[in-house]
This record gives structure tokens, C-alpha cells and sequence, in this order.
């Protein structure tokens, strides 16, 4: 990607939509430069999305506003470890009194959205911002609004970033969870190795046989933790055994060829990772999961 006119490229509707994946994971991951970099490109490109072109240019602007030292960069200096965080701290710390009012506009503006993508982008910045009242408005929204457990999660790793420490309870997918904040992992590359080895065993399979669904595989894969994370069904996969990182994996490749792709062969994927009679009832298990994910989160994108 680089700064030439891609007039030329044309995005088809599932290479917007993995690209919206994309941007959200750059900014969860607070990688702001690469965000940037990657805007530029999307804009350069013809997609026929003119909702999505102007949420880009919106995007984009802000990020200019967070970064100006950014703008007139080279492509080559944006590809570097850039200090983002550390950037958009300062930035917004120098503004003062200003930052005071900015800060009270976002707190409300989590009440007023509904869209995820928005919340998460204001749970971004607000986890930068001094303000006395952000600490407590953030856990008095988290507790006792019913919001989408991927929403929860981000706000519990907000909590931490502004280091409050405690634990605290959710409603989350029909129970309720007590979640203790500094244990929360701050990036998916985070959580417990027998967790990175589902997504890592699904990726292994995947691109050899599919290798359009491991570029969705990863991001969906993130989000399914946020949506089981604190639960029981999150603490009973910590505590299987290694033959269900299989059963993990065959349910989240089936759920993704389901609703991202044109379906997929059950007996097929069960074969593929060794789902043997033994494991069929937890697989079913983690496939129902799935499957409540799937349609809290897909029927969000669409």
C-alpha cells in the first residue's frame, strides 16, 4: 500500500468488510500509524460503499487531529514502531481544560450510541484522558447497562489501561460473571497459550485448504473471546485438555464457513480435526456457543 492513486482497485463488498474488521483490530491494538497507512489505501480505492468511504475520511480525520506530526510522514516512516500511544496520550493531556469537556462529551456519548464500532472507539480514547469522573462513570456504565459483551470487554480493558484495579460483576450471555480488572489480558496476544493455540491450530488447516476464511479467522476469533470472557464456559476452556483445542477450532472453522462463506461440510471439518466419537458431546458444547456468538455479532456486521 502506498500513496499512488489505486483508482483501479476495486473493493468488492467482502473486501470492505474484512477491512472494517481490519481497522477495528489495528485500533483495539492501538496501532494508530498502521490505521492510517491503512486508510490512505482505502480511500485511493473504488468500493461503491459511500457510507463506508465516508466512516474512512471521518476516521481519518480524527486520527490526523490525534497525530498531526503523522500527516506529512512517508509511508515508510508509518510501517516503523511508532510511539502512537505515548503520541495520543500527550495530545490529549496538552490540551488541558479542553480535554475536560471533550472527555464529558465522550462519557455521554456512550450512553447515546448504539453502535458498537463507535463505543469502542470512544473506549480508546477515553482510556488516555484525565478526568475525574471517568473512572467511576466508565464502571457505573459497565455494570449497570446491558451492553454487548464485546463492549464489556473493551471497557474492562479501558478499566485497566486507566489503572483501576478490583473486580467487578456482569451480566454476561445469561449469568453473571465477576471479573477481576487487572487480570484482564490488554491484547488478545495475551490471553493464555492454550487459548492462542485454537486460533493458531484453525490458521495451521485453514490456509492450506481455505485461505480466504484465516484472514476472518483471527478477528472473529478475538471477538469470541471477548463475548465468553469471565464466563464459565471461558474458565471450563482453560481447564480442558489439549484434545479440545481441536474442538474449539473444528467449531469455529464450521461457524465461519456457515456465515461468512457458502456453508460447509460438517463431517467434513470433523475429520479434518480429529473430532472422534469421544469428543462429539463437548464439541456439540462449543458449537452451540458458537453459534449464540455468531448471531449476536455477525447480524452486527451485516
Amino acid at each position: 500500500m502506498n500513496g499512488q492513486s489505486n483508482d483501479n482497485v476495486i473493493l468488492f463488498p467482502k473486501t470492505v468488510e474484512y477491512y472494517q474488521y481490519e481497522l477495528t483490530r489495528l485500533l483495539e491494538s492501538e496501532q494508530y500509524g498502521e490505521a492510517i497507512r491503512l486508510l490512505r489505501f482505502l480511500l485511493a480505492c473504488q468500493s461503491g460503499d459511500a457510507r463506508a468511504r465516508e466512516e474512512w475520511q471521518s476516521l481519518l480525520d480524527w486520527l490526523y487531529m490525534m497525530f498531526p506530526d503523522l500527516i506529512f510522514k512517508p509511508e515508510s516512516d508509518l510501517e516503523q514502531d511508532l510511539s502512537e500511544t505515548d503520541l495520543l496520550r500527550e495530545h490529549l493531556s496538552a490540551k488541558g481544560e479542553q480535554s475536560l469537556e471533550y472527555a464529558q462529551k465522550l462519557l455521554e456519548s456512550l450512553k447515546e450510541h448504539k453502535d458498537v464500532d463507535k463505543l469502542m472507539l470512544a473506549l480508546d480514547q477515553l482510556a488516555f484522558l484525565d478526568h475525574p469522573d471517568i473512572d467511576q462513570a466508565l464502571l457505573d456504565w459497565l455494570t449497570q447497562m446491558p451492553l454487548h459483551p464485546i463492549v464489556q470487554f473493551k471497557t474492562l480493558q479501558t478499566l485497566k489501561k486507566r489503572g483501576v484495579t478490583g473486580v467487578v460483576a456482569l451480566h454476561k450471555n445469561g449469568e453473571t460473571a465477576e471479573v477481576d480488572i487487572e487480570d484482564t489480558p490488554a491484547g488478545f496476544d495475551q490471553f493464555p497459550s492454550q487459548i492462542q493455540d485454537i486460533i493458531h491450530r484453525v490458521q495451521e488447516i485453514s490456509e492450506t485448504q481455505h485461505p480466504a476464511l484465516s484472514y476472518f479467522a483471527g478477528e472473529t476469533w478475538n471477538e469470541f473471546l471477548a463475548f465468553i470472557y469471565g464466563t464459565s464456559f471461558y474458565d471450563q476452556m482453560l481447564k480442558q485438555e489439549t484434545d479440545c483445542v481441536d474442538v474449539w477450532a473444528a467449531a469455529l472453522h464450521l461457524t465461519l464457513l456457515e456465515h461468512l462463506f457458502e456453508g460447509g461440510d460438517k463431517a467434513e471439518i470433523l475429520e479434518q480435526y480429529g473430532i472422534t466419537s469421544e469428543l462429539a458431546f463437548q464439541w456439540e458444547q462449543a458449537y452451540r456457543l458458537m453459534q449464540q456468538f455468531a448471531s449476536n455479532v455477525f447480524t452486527r456486521r451485516v
